[in-house]
């Protein structure tokens, strides 16, 4: 299942959280991987180009749409982290990206980017 050629972005600012992101991708993938926090993710969405963001979702739904918007339109496909409950992902404009609860599953978050790797970006 590696898959060095695949890049991910990790944007989340707890950065042991970020760091256990990055374990289970290289351990899966073996894959390029970059952390930030959120703070910086539209600045290193225009510097590099990342196959996957996986990105600590927010307690708004339109926060994270419009986060999703802008990593779409960089060429990524997304993937929620989320310790809230569902309000700040049940948006209806949402319900196409993956989100995975914390504590971060290893299985889970691999069929997440397993899934959303094989579907067609813009």
């Amino acid at each position: 299942m590696h898959n060095p050629s695949l890049r991910v972005l990790v944007a989340e600012n707890q950065y042991l959280i970020a760091m256990e992101v990055e374990r289970i991708l290289l351990d899966a993938f073996g894959c390029d991987v970059t952390i930030t926090p959120l703070s910086q993710l539209e600045r290193q969405l225009a510097i590099s180009r990342y196959d996957l963001v996986v990105v600590d979702s927010a307690p708004s739904g339109t926060l994270n749409l419009k986060r999703a918007e802008m990593i779409a339109t960089a060429g990524a496909s997304v993937i929620f982290l989320t310790s809230y409950d569902e309000e700040a992902t049940e948006n209806p404009n949402l319900l196409s990206f993956p989100v995975i609860e914390k504590p971060i599953h290893p299985e889970e978050l691999t069929r997440a980017v397993l899934a959303a790797t094989a579907q067609p970006r813009a």
